[in-house]
């Protein structure tokens, strides 16, 4: 009897623990709306482009803070790929500074795809 108890009990901390993966990447409030991919149509097309894309495994999305204003880059762990960070505004504009990853304050992935390989 002692030993069910012990395994309900795992069953139940194990059943806590476990975080479903849109739980992992929730929408953030940003550029005035509550979900940026979802509300931000020039956003939106690029997740559809890059989820549909022939290397959509590797890649994500990040929403980070640059010198205080939101921006947004495309991520890639391609091992076989160049590519560099391209900011985007609020609005869609390219933001012209090269930043690196070390210059971007609070970046959060909002969004991978379900194969993606990339270990954050």
């Amino acid at each position: 009897m002692i030993k069910l108890h012990y395994l309900i009990l795992c069953c139940a901390l194990f059943s806590f623990a476990c975080n479903s993966e849109d739980e992992d990447f929730e929408p953030t409030a940003a550029c005035g709306v509550n979900d940026a991919i979802s509300d931000l149509p020039w956003l939106k097309a690029k997740y559809e482009g890059l989820s549909t894309g022939e290397l959509s495994e590797y890649s994500y999305l990040v929403q980070a803070e640059l010198e205080g204003e939101t921006v947004f880059y495309m991520g890639s762990c391609c091992p076989f790929c160049n590519w560099a960070i391209i900011l985007y505004d609020c609005a869609g504009n390219s933001v012209e500074y090269n930043a690196t990853e070390d210059e971007l304050v609070d970046g959060k992935v909002i969004w991978q795809p379900e194969n993606s390989v990339c270990q954050f």
